[in-house]
This record gives structure tokens, C-alpha cells and sequence, in this order.
């Protein structure tokens, strides 16, 4: 009786044995995701790196293959199956073989696989599905097993530098230059630190920090920053680096990240010049070119363009070479005043003056022409213009205009037009009012020195006579007291 006992509890052992193993066998069969009849075959993600994935990076996956069967078996093939927002990359093996699998071969012995995609730069922050299929080579049509996998994608702060504005600064000139700084990425960027350097201290911002802050930037949006900027006045002609640099925490990792770009200013550019009358000698006039700009010059051309009342004898031009800042030279031209180099009226000659006859017989309103076509031809004879061509220092040819006061070089214009007017606007013959004007001023001069001639003769006259009269009557009254 007792032996029949024994013999039903262990019955009764095996049959709960035997019930557990078929609901773990149903537990696991709702579990994973292969299971045949010796093996169960299971695959979840292990891990990602980094974790969570960013949106337009790289994400390494690592998928745990685990056989929870007794038996052990020759291996399964394992397929990804990458969608939105997970893409293949070029060369990257998307089916991969486990090997062979041991009977419950689980957890710290599980199979690691891994694979390598690329997440859309676009992709929203959130979790995401990843398919697997699992199963036996050869027999993926007929006996696939799929496996969901879910990821974290999230978006880092991503931001761009962008130096727009001025590229070329004249040295010793303060400039304004801007900045733009364009949040590219997926997610808001805060409390953004901008700054840049020069490492040569060429240029510097004038009166403020390199520095700027802003507090806020979102999601495609853009701020600019404002400098005055200035380059040392002795810096050398050429391009210059500003290592630009934009710090801000990244919300993902929490950790200050550093954006560094470099952007190049060039130093140089255009100058100035100043043109003076110098001299005239012989029918050559000279003219003084200095360089009153911030940069050098190079292949420097003196020019004496076409123009109304100067007439250029020989060549026009002259290369007087390079110029530094502050240097000048002298150019001379064989100029002549007169003529018609260009269009228009030509300065006064004596062929334009009308005879006093002539004038007289004028109305008042032909008189007043005449007068205001003098006047402007005179101030047209007083100045020359003079091109000034030169090479700067980016390798651009500029050319200037200068406008230049002759002065004394007119004078003879000026006094023959003075000699054929008197003070009361009339004309008279070439000289003819100028020297009856000195002719009366000689007479009335040599009327004055004679009158003091005169007066003196007289006084000396007056008093030698008395004195010889007084003497001779003395001898006289002498000579008959002594007879």
C-alpha cells in the first residue's frame, strides 16, 4: 500500500513537472520569436552607442542571440531591416550569421551581433521601430521569424558660423563687420557664448569685448552679431585668419560644446592720393603726387586727360613706379596753355577781345555776355585735370581723378585780361589802359619831384644870394673908407 503511494506522488511529480514545462513552452513561445522543436531562439538589442542614437549620425546596434532550447544547433541567420529613420550605410553587411548555439546558451553567453546605420538628420526626438528577421539559412521564405526592435533617436543642437558682411578692411579705419549665427540642427539652442581672435593682433575690436551673448536661438533661426572692428595701421597688405567660436551645452549629454571655424579678412586695399601744382619752367610743368592713403601703390601712372584749354605736347602719361604710404614724386608735362583738347570753350585770347570801338557800339545785356564768358574761361584756365592709375594692393587697377589749381601758371591769361578792361568794365587796346594809367602816376610823380627840386634850388638860392650880397657890400663900404 505505501509502495503504491510513492509510485502515484511521483507520477503526480511528473505530470506537474510535465505542466510547467508546457506553460513555460507557451511563455516562451509568446516571448521570443523562433522557436522549432529542439530550439528557442530569442533576439533583443543589448545595447546602442551612443545612446540615445542623434539624429544625422551614425548608431552601432548590438543584438543579443540567445537559445533557450536544450539542444543545441547549427546557427541562424539574422537580417536588419533598416526604415525611416534608420538608413544603410555603403558596405555594411545587413544579414549575419550566429554560428552555432549551445543549449541554453543565454544571458552573459548570448551571441552578440552588430550592426551599423545611419539615423536621418531630420528625424524628430522619440523612440523608433528596427525589424529583425530571424531564421534558418536558406530558409528565410518559408520560415522567417520577425523581431521589432526599439530604438532612442534624439536631436543634438547643431549650429553654424557664418562670417558675411566686410571681407577687406583699410588699415586704421574702423569697419563694421557682422556676424551670423544659423541654428541648423533639430532642437533650440540657449545661452550661446560668441567670440573670435587674431592671433597676430592685427585685428581688433574697437572699444568693446570679442565677446557677444545670446540667450536664445530656435530652430532654424539665425542672429547676427556686430562688431567695429580696426586694422593696425602698420600691418602688412594681406589675408588675415579670425578663428571664430561658439560655445553652448549640449541638452543631450550635458557637456559645453565648442564650434570652431576660421574665416579670412583681408588687410589692404585702396589709398589716396594728392595732386599739386609744382612749378613751371620753360613751357614744363611739374605736379607733386603723394600718396595720402592707408596702402601702398603699385605701378603708379600720371595722366593728362583730353580737356578743354590745355593742349599736352609729347606724351601725355608718365609711370612714376610704386608709392608707399606717405611717399610722393614729381611728374612733368610739357604743357601749353590755350587750345581745345577736348570740347568746349577755349581760355581768352586776344583774338576774342573786341576793340573799344566795338564795345561801345555793344547793348548793356551783350556787354554783360561778354563779361560772364571772360570770367568762366578764366576760372576754366585756373585748373587741369590730372588721372591718377595705379595697381592696389588685392592686384585691382584704380584709377582717380584729381582736379588741380595751377595758380601762378595762368597769370598771363589773368593780366592781359586785366590790361584790356578798366575800372569800368570798357576795353581798350592791348596795354593802352594799363599804360596811360602808369604814364599819368610817372607825371604826376615827376611833377612832384620837380616841384621839389624847385623849392630847394629856391631856399638855397635865397640864402646863398643874401650872404654874397652881404659880403659884397662890405668890401665895398671897406674900400671907400679907405680911399
Amino acid at each position: 500500500m505505501k509502495k503504491n503511494k510513492i509510485t502515484r506522488n511521483k507520477i503526480n511529480a511528473i505530470m506537474i513537472a510535465s505542466l510547467l514545462l508546457v506553460l513555460t513552452a507557451a511563455t516562451v513561445s509568446a516571448d521570443y520569436e523562433y522557436i522549432s522543436e529542439s530550439d528557442i531562439v530569442t533576439a533583443s538589442l543589448v545595447n546602442q552607442i551612443p545612446d540615445p542614437a542623434i539624429a544625422g549620425n551614425i548608431v552601432e546596434l548590438r543584438v543579443g542571440i540567445e537559445n533557450w532550447g536544450s539542444s543545441a544547433t547549427e546557427g541562424y541567420d539574422v537580417e536588419l531591416l533598416p526604415g525611416y529613420p534608420f538608413e544603410k550605410l555603403p558596405g555594411e553587411d545587413y544579414v549575419k550569421n550566429t554560428g552555432a548555439l549551445q543549449g541554453f546558451q543565454t544571458e552573459d553567453d548570448q551571441k552578440i551581433l552588430k550592426f551599423k546605420v545611419r539615423t536621418d538628420r531630420e528625424a524628430s526626438i522619440g523612440s523608433y521601430d528596427l525589424d529583425l528577421l530571424i531564421y534558418k539559412p536558406g530558409e528565410k521564405s518559408s520560415a522567417a521569424t520577425k523581431k521589432t526592435l526599439s530604438v532612442d533617436l534624439n536631436n543634438r543642437e547643431n549650429a553654424e558660423v557664418i562670417y558675411i558682411d566686410k571681407v577687406t578692411l583699410i588699415p586704421g579705419q574702423p569697419t563694421p563687420v557682422e556676424f551670423t549665427i544659423n541654428n541648423v540642427g533639430a532642437a533650440p539652442l540657449k545661452d550661446l557664448s560668441f567670440s573670435w581672435t587674431n592671433d597676430d593682433d592685427v585685428v581688433l575690436p574697437v572699444g568693446a569685448s570679442d565677446t557677444r551673448y545670446v540667450k536664445y536661438l530656435g530652430i532654424g533661426e539665425k542672429t547676427t552679431i556686430s562688431y567695429d572692428v580696426i586694422a593696425d595701421t602698420n600691418a602688412d597688405p594681406g589675408l588675415y585668419k579670425l578663428e571664430l567660436t561658439l560655445s553652448y551645452e549640449d541638452s543631450v549629454t550635458g557637456n559645453l560644446q565648442n564650434i570652431t571655424n576660421n574665416a579670412g579678412v583681408y588687410v589692404g586695399g585702396s589709398t589716396d592720393f594728392d595732386v599739386a601744382f609744382s612749378e613751371s619752367s620753360a613751357g614744363e610743368m611739374s605736379f607733386s603726387i603723394a600718396n595720402i592713403g592707408s596702402n601702398p601703390a603699385y605701378s603708379v601712372s600720371v595722366i593728362i586727360p583730353e580737356q578743354t584749354g590745355w593742349t599736352v605736347t609729347g606724351s601725355n602719361s608718365m609711370i612714376i613706379g610704386n608709392l608707399n604710404k606717405g611717399d610722393y614724386t614729381v611728374a612733368s608735362f610739357t604743357l601749353q596753355q590755350g587750345g581745345n583738347s577736348g570740347s568746349g570753350q577755349q581760355p581768352p585770347s586776344t583774338g576774342d577781345m573786341p576793340s573799344r570801338e566795338d564795345f561801345q557800339q555793344m547793348t548793356q545785356e551783350e556787354r554783360e555776355s561778354f563779361r560772364q564768358k571772360m570770367t568762366s574761361q578764366q576760372t576754366t584756365s585756373d585748373g587741369i585735370k590730372i588721372e591718377i592709375a595705379y595697381t592696389d594692393t588685392m592686384g585691382n587697377r584704380e584709377t582717380l581723378e584729381k582736379d588741380v589749381y595751377m595758380g601762378g601758371a595762368t597769370n598771363t591769361t589773368s593780366m592781359m585780361m586785366g590790361a584790356r578792361f578798366n575800372g569800368e568794365g570798357r576795353p581798350g587796346e592791348m596795354n593802352g589802359g594799363l599804360t596811360s594809367q602808369i604814364l599819368k602816376a610817372g607825371y604826376y610823380l615827376l611833377g612832384l619831384v620837380l616841384i621839389i627840386l624847385a623849392i630847394v634850388a629856391w631856399r638855397k638860392y635865397r640864402n646863398g644870394g643874401l650872404r654874397n650880397l652881404k659880403r659884397k657890400a662890405r668890401r665895398l663900404f671897406k674900400k671907400q673908407n679907405q680911399q
